[in-house]
């Protein structure tokens, strides 16, 4: 009987002995392997993603690149709009030169002293003054032109008109802006 009782003890700590270790092989072993293989499945399909986009991104990058000529095209009036040299005298004569083109009489304008620019730092403003007579016709094609076509960066700030006999006397307020960064560099590279 007691042979019998030992077989059985054998019997079942050698079942609970088995458990254990394939618990442990789990716990231990198994489960961890599981668990970096999920993390790594995790890591390709984020790395997938990034890819995708990265992917996207260098195609329309090759698109840009495409229309790199029409970039520069763009900035070199972009910058001849906002010139970096000190010629107002040169786009006040501009201005007077566009009036009688237009058969607009651009007989008094001034420039007051130049404030750095809230907005963007590397840009002054300088503030103007014109008056200008002639056909409410021609005047209005003066302003449409003024804030339109020229190439330099102006922005009407006000404008006071009086009527007289089929013509007008103009009087504007306007701000001309000045760039102040070095672009002579950025125009050239190519």
């Amino acid at each position: 009987m007691s042979l019998l009782r030992s077989d059985r003890v054998w019997l079942f700590g050698g079942i609970i002995l088995v458990a254990l270790l394939v618990a442990s092989g789990w716990f231990l072993l198994i489960s961890p392997k599981y668990t970096q293989a999920s993390d790594r499945r995790g890591q390709v399909e984020d790395t997938t993603t990034q890819l995708s986009k990265l992917r996207k991104g260098l195609a329309d990058l090759k698109a840009d690149n495409e229309n790199l000529t029409t970039y520069k095209a763009k900035k070199a009036a972009y910058l001849k709009a906002l010139p970096s040299g000190d010629d107002i005298p040169a786009f006040l004569t501009q201005l007077q030169t566009m009036g009688t083109k237009l058969k607009v009489n651009v007989a008094a304008y001034s420039a007051s002293g130049r404030t750095k620019s809230d907005a963007v730092t590397t840009v002054e403003e300088l503030p103007i003054t014109l008056s200008a007579t002639g056909k409410v016709a021609d005047i209005s094609k003066f302003v449409s032109q003024l804030q339109n076509t020229q190439p330099r960066a102006v922005l009407i700030d006000t404008v006071s008109v009086e009527f007289k006999d089929g013509n007008a006397a103009l009087s504007l307020t306007l701000t001309a802006f000045r760039n102040t960064a070095d672009t002579t560099t950025a125009v050239t590279t190519g």
